[in-house]
């Protein structure tokens, strides 16, 4: 038996390791999240902002799923 993988193996042990740096990731984002949240709210405290102020950097619903499909609200007209 030869040392070697196969092309199959590897790619097997690719997406293992894709996998499990995925998962290193989240738990990472999920440690650094009261943090990073308390350093915002120091910063909008410090600096005065209000809701207007960060409306453009806040997700909108409505607009998120709009700008998403790129598809406009088909006209459709009333039955008298």
């Amino acid at each position: 038996m030869s040392d070697t993988k196969t092309a199959s193996q590897q790619l097997d042990d690719a997406i293992k390791a894709a996998e499990a740096a995925a998962l290193k990731v989240e738990e990472l984002k999920k440690l650094t999240r009261e943090e990073d949240l308390k350093n915002v709210l120091a910063l909008i405290s410090r600096h005065g902002f209000t809701q207007t102020d960060l409306k453009s950097a806040l997700k909108v619903r409505a607009t998120a799923t709009k700008a998403a499909t790129g598809a406009k609200r088909k006209y459709v007209r009333k039955n008298k």
